[in-house]
C-alpha cells in the first residue's frame, strides 16, 4: 500500500518511493509513451515492497512489466527529450 502520491517538478528522477510509502512522479513524465508510465509506476511501486533495486527487486518488476530493461534503456537513452 502507498501512502500518498505526489507530482513533482523533479529534474533528475522520474519518480521516486520514500520509506513512510510516499511515491512522487516527475510531471514531465506524462510526455513519455504509456509503456514508459507504465515502466516507471511499476518501479516506484515495487519499491514498497523491495526498497532496493536488488535481484528480487528487478525479478519483481520483470514479472509485471518482462520488457522493463528496453523501457528503463529508453529513459536512459531519451529522458532528456522530454522537456518543455
Amino acid at each position: 500500500k502507498y501512502k500518498q502520491i505526489r507530482v513533482t517538478s523533479a529534474k533528475k528522477r522520474w519518480g521516486s518511493c520514500s520509506h513512510k510509502g510516499n511515491i512522487s512522479f516527475s510531471w514531465r513524465l506524462i510526455m513519455a509513451t504509456p509503456s514508459i508510465i507504465d515502466y516507471v509506476i511499476v518501479h516506484e511501486l515495487a519499491h514498497l515492497r523491495e526498497y532496493n533495486h536488488s535481484k528480487k527487486f528487478w525479478q519483481f518488476v520483470a514479472k509485471i512489466i518482462p520488457y522493463y530493461k528496453e523501457q528503463r534503456k529508453w529513459l536512459k537513452d531519451n529522458g532528456y527529450t522530454l522537456i518543455v
